[in-house]
């Protein structure tokens, strides 16, 4: 009566090598596979000030994978990591960004190239942008500046390209990460 035992555990070992094999091949991964974290080096600003805002964001994953790099965009998509503010109603102020769309088509992996950083697990990758409060039109008070990590959405490629990034050997992070931090606005000092 072993045989029949010894043929279901062969059974479910072939399965779940088969499931090990189909992660090692999947070309996108969901955000939970990142952290990102957004700070500031001070809490409060004066009117005119422009806001440096420090990003980080880190594979906490257990494989290599692919994030964003700051404000990457191809066009007509907006960039991976945005940031605008809300006030103390629940009203946002987001703003708009401008680019220059390159005339010249770009192969996957030209594009890849300047869009994508590889992180190893534990791998961070750290940044600045810069928020110009004059841009938004934001009167003093205490505002929330939220933030989030876009990465690639997997409908928006050619199966051509979904083949090529596959052959990347690492996956490509989609979805959305959020965070955000709390500020004041201050009037300026006259």
């Amino acid at each position: 009566m072993k045989y029949p035992g010894q043929i279901l555990q062969a059974g479910i070992g072939c399965a779940l090598l088969a499931t090990s094999l189909v992660a090692q091949k999947e070309t996108f991964v969901p955000p939970s596979d990142v952290s990102f974290k957004i700070s500031t080096v001070q809490k409060s600003w004066k009117a005119g000030e422009s806001i440096t805002l420090k990003y980080r964001v880190k594979n906490i994953s257990n494989a290599p994978l692919f994030v964003p790099r700051e404000w990457t965009a191809t066009c007509p998509a907006s960039p991976h990591l945005w940031a605008w503010f809300e006030d103390s109603s629940g009203k946002h102020f987001v703003g708009g960004y401008g680019g220059d769309c390159s005339p010249r088509a770009q192969t996957i992996r030209e594009r890849m190239n300047k869009e994508a950083v590889l992180l190893k697990p534990g791998e961070q990758l750290e940044g600045t942008f810069l928020l110009d409060r004059k841009l938004f039109g934001l009167k003093p008070g205490v505002y929330r500046v939220e933030a989030a990590l876009t990465g690639w959405d997997e409908e928006k490629f050619t199966d051509a390209e979904r083949s090529e990034l596959a052959r990347t050997g690492s996956p490509f992070m989609t979805g959305e990460v959020p965070d955000s931090i709390r500020i004041t606005l201050t009037p300026s000092a006259k």
